[in-house]
């Protein structure tokens, strides 16, 4: 017996010896570059074995038996391959190069769309662009911790976002311009914004999980729009794939600040979407049972659950001519963040020193927010023939905010009053884009395409109401503070909502004229119809006896009209107003390929006009307005490929930026830290614009990029303070002279094995000088206010600072793990902003600067079946608040937060983690 098993031991020792390895790489045939995630199997004795290639393409099959085998090789997008090899007891090395798949129709051609979601097609697409622009693919977003686009924008090289109150990224400011010289595209269309006042569009209301890719163009080609100074954001969404596709994802989590604190909701469905005058006319008298408070009962849930859910259908069907796909989000967060503000108290103080900073209360605010986000969109193409080709494309984005803000409003003493303020908002805004599209080959050298699009932004605020309750803080008989009882104080009920709507329509013809050369021509007319309401009721709580109405319950409390005027709808309020734009462009481009150097460009002619009457008295000034002019925008963009793999670009562009249709109207609205208004006399802005880049792909997903940038601005818009009282001023925009912004750019992915490295750097530096006003006492102990001219200051003093929203240092690292073998994936993501203006003051060195932030989430990803995987993502794992502050020698001792001598904290929100885990299915 102990002989058979030495035999046995022999026999199996032996098939280790006789048996090899295979290893190789797997790579594109045409650009040789490495595939990620092929699959490459064995078939051995009717059974396969297998792996998936790594980071680098490479894999490796231990343990096969010497002898002569069929491998096969497959990955999305491309054809499969099948070889046959021998294996001996050595290691064998064996590369095998695909080829990219096409569906054949005829005469017809279709390439594979799938691909455009990975990594190594988005580096193709930046060295093989035009112009100067950065990808994210869908195989990115997928891994990374973010649910919405307004998150994932923080990711892309010089882009910074402004959060909102719940610390979600909603605007992009890319190369340290403001949100407002940016647009925003949907497949190539611009859409227009449900904002209340501006122009640009709030980018969380888009989920992350539909986009097939999103690009940020820096550099404007003649066949762009030309108003986007700091870049274009491009958000591609899913096409149809050329195979059938289902994928689903359902998650869930939590916000570790509601394990803290309560969230505190209340039900939005009672609320009254129309204002009565609304209902039944600007004439009618409001009664106090027309305002609804049940918004105003407010129910506490301890640690609310979110929940996320989000499909796919796409195939291509009718013997492959028609290509459809269908996809939908739903995503229920809670939300919120814990704040500290410290309210100004009007201008400064000349002592002890000029500007000293005043403030009169400390706001601790607690925001809880419930959010709603859905999003539905298709796209169908149709392959009529060889040469035609059109698309219909649907797309509806919506968001609901339901927000309570519970403020405790004290004062800096011990004694006097002291007030709570609820604020319940629910907010909806939405954004409906269809587009019909048409590509055409009339002759094998001239092409034309056209465009047709209708989209349509709109919000609504019904019903925004304030609750105050007031109570007073005096000296006991036994010397400790006592509280009086609480007082009701008047309740303003507010309803707004805005339309934004556009229809446009897109044409451009393609001609080769020669073999390297090729000319474009095309235009585009674009008519825009803005309306905005607002309306407001103040209900007053004074008792018939005019004594103090003491707070019980808000269902309890009596409401009265006082003075009756306040039962009438405001029919003078400028905030109503009607805007019309019309743009008209027309463009003509070159694009010449001379050996190793392409050259692109062109003029581009973009008329503008704008009109908007508003709801001011017909003797106001700026009631109405009406404002043309023409810009001539040229851009021509270098492109020397040193070889395959490495490119220099050069390009120029002009661009401009309108400001937005609130910003015309002189008519004030409160605002949280101040009153704004439009100023019917600002001016467009004007840009021109260099960049300068280095790029190389060394392989796969790897890129480094280094490149600078310069713009000159002309008649740059920026809010600042306009004085309209001895004390008092609102805040407008205005136009700042000229300013100048230039910066650095830094982008590179390396991978080794299955780990990876990512990351950016970008430096920007602004510089705008704009005159400031300075309260101090001359020598005669007089207090003086200059401007005007003074003895100390016989010029008006000035001011040299960034633009507004502009961050010296923006960063991104990224460590990332693939394991293809294992079918996991993670990543470890950390980004830094930069200090940066929030906001700009009228006084000399008061400017509200938002301290530099970071930010490390993590997420990660595993395949468990062959179709289905489990997800996690953490945000915010370190807990960085957002902190505003004036650089100013402190004389706030003693108070809560200030615990430095140079600057003065002026607020404070903190959101604490979030965490989410999910399970996603895949069939394609």
């Amino acid at each position: 017996m102990q002989h058979f098993y030495k035999i046995i031991i022999f026999l199996l020792l032996s098939n280790q010896l006789l048996a090899g390895s295979l290893k190789g790489k797997v790579v594109d045939s045409r650009t040789n570059e490495p595939l990620v995630g092929a699959s490459v199997t064995v078939k051995i004795n009717d059974k396969k074995i297998g792996t998936l290639t790594d980071l680098e393409g490479k894999y490796e099959i231990k343990n096969i038996s010497a002898g002569t085998y069929e491998i096969h090789c497959s990955y999305t997008g491309y054809k499969k391959a099948e070889h046959k090899i021998t294996v001996t007891q050595d290691k064998i090395t064996f590369n095998i190069s695909l080829t990219e798949t096409s569906i054949d129709i005829g005469e017809v051609v279709v390439k594979g769309s799938v691909n455009k979601e990975t990594e190594s097609s988005a580096r193709k697409s930046e060295k093989n662009s035009d112009n100067i622009l950065n990808i994210i693919p869908a195989k990115t977003i997928q891994l990374l911790p973010d649910i919405t686009v307004g998150n994932i924008l923080q990711r892309i090289s010089g882009v910074s976002v402004v959060r909102n109150s719940s610390g979600d990224g909603q605007y992009a400011i890319i190369r340290g311009m403001d949100k407002r010289y940016n647009y925003t595209l949907v497949n190539g269309i611009k859409i227009p914004s449900p904002d209340n006042k501006n122009r640009y569009v709030p980018m969380d209301i888009f989920p992350a999980e539909m986009l097939e890719r999103l690009e940020v163009v820096k550099a404007l080609t003649p066949n762009m729009e030309g108003d986007a100074i700091g870049g274009a954001m491009n958000m591609i969404m899913k096409s149809a794939p050329d195979h059938l596709t289902i994928s689903a994802t359902a998650s869930t989590g939590y916000s570790q600040l509601f394990a803290d604190r309560p969230f505190s909701g209340f039900d939005s469905k009672g609320i009254a979407f129309q204002a009565p005058s609304e209902i039944h006319g600007s004439k009618y008298v409001a009664v106090p049972s027309d305002f609804s408070v049940k918004h105003l009962n407010y129910q506490e849930v301890k640690l609310p659950v979110n929940s996320l859910f989000g499909f796919t259908l796409g195939n291509r069907i009718l013997n492959n001519k028609l290509g459809f796909v269908i996809a939908g989000s739903f995503q229920k967060t809670y939300r919120g963040s814990n704040s500290i503000f410290f309210n100004p108290n009007g201008q400064p103080s000349p002592d002890p020193a000029p500007n000293t900073p005043l403030f009169d209360k400390i706001q601790k605010r607690e925001y809880s927010t419930l959010q709603t986000r859905s999003g539905l969109h298709t796209k169908l193409d149709y392959l009529l023939n060889a040469n035609n080709k059109l698309s219909l494309y649907g797309m509806f984005m919506q968001l609901d905010e339901e927000m309570h803000r519970h403020t405790m409003d004290n004062s800096f003493t011990v004694l006097g009053d002291e007030s709570i303020l609820d604020r319940s908002r629910f907010q909806r805004q939405n954004i409906y884009n269809a587009t019909l599209q048409g590509n055409h080959t009339l002759t094998p050298k001239l092409k034309f395409n056209w465009s047709a699009a209708y989209s349509n932004a709109t919000s609504k605020t019904p019903d925004w109401t304030d609750l105050s309750v007031t109570y007073k803080i005096t000296m006991g008989a036994d010397g400790k503070p006592t509280e009086s009882a609480r007082y009701i104080d008047p309740v303003t009920h507010i309803w707004t909502h805005n339309q934004d709507e556009d229809k446009s329509g897109y044409l451009n013809f393609i001609y080769d004229l020669k073999k390297n050369v090729e000319i474009s021509a095309g235009g585009m007319y674009r008519t825009k119809n803005r309306s905005n309401f607002y309306t407001s009721n103040r209900l007053n709580t004074v008792l018939p006896g005019a004594d103090r109405q003491v707070f019980t319950t808000i269902n309890q409390a009596i409401f009265s009209f006082r003075p009756e005027s306040d039962a009438y709808a405001d029919t003078t309020n400028g905030n109503n107003y009607t805007a019309q734009e019309q743009i008209t462009a027309a463009y003509i481009q070159g694009k010449v390929l001379l050996n190793k150097l392409q050259i692109v460009g062109g003029l581009r002619a973009e008329n503008t006009s704008q009109s908007y009457t508003s709801q001011l008295p017909v003797t106001a000034i700026g009631k109405t307005g009406k404002i043309e002019y023409l810009d001539l925008l040229p851009s021509v963009h270098f492109k020397y490929s040193l070889d395959e793999r490495q490119n220099i670009r050069l390009s120029y562009f002009k661009g401009i930026s309108r400001p937005g249709y609130f910003e015309f109207i002189p008519a004030p609205i409160a605002g949280d830290y101040f009153d704004e208004s439009g100023n019917y006399n600002i001016k467009h802005t004007q840009s021109d614009n260099i960049d300068l880049r280095y790029e190389i792909f060394p392989k796969g997903n790897e890129q480094l990029l280094v490149g600078a940038f310069y713009k000159n601005l002309t008649n740059p818009i920026e809010y600042g303070f306009q004085q309209v009282g001895n004390n008092s001023y609102l805040y407008t925009p205005q136009n700042f002279g000229n300013a100048t912004n230039y910066g650095f750019e830094l982008v590179f992915v390396k991978y080794l094995r299955n780990w990876g490295i990512s990351g950016n750097y970008t430096y920007t530096k602004s510089s705008i000088t704009t005159t400031k006003r300075v309260y101090y006492r001359d020598a005669n102990g007089f207090i003086q206010n200059a401007p005007p001219a003074t003895p100390e200051y016989p010029t008006p003093p000035t001011q040299t600072r960034p633009l507004q929203g502009q961050s010296d240092h923006i960063a991104n690292i990224s460590l990332i793990y693939k394991n293809a073998k294992l079918d996991f994936d993670a990543q470890l993501s950390w980004v830094y902003t930069g200090k940066r203006i929030n906001i700009v003051s009228p006084y000399k060195d008061l400017d509200y600067w938002q301290r530099g932030t970071s930010q490390l989430d993590f997420s990660a990803e595993k395949r468990l079946l062959k179709n289905f995987s489990v997800f996690v993502k953490m945000t915010n794992l370190l807990n960085n608040p957002i902190i505003v502050e004036i650089l100013h020698p402190n004389t706030l001792g003693g108070l809560p937060e200030q615990t430095q001598d140079d600057k003065i904290l002026v607020q404070k929100d903190v959101f604490q983690q979030t965490y989410l885990a999910g399970i996603r299915y895949k069939l394609q």
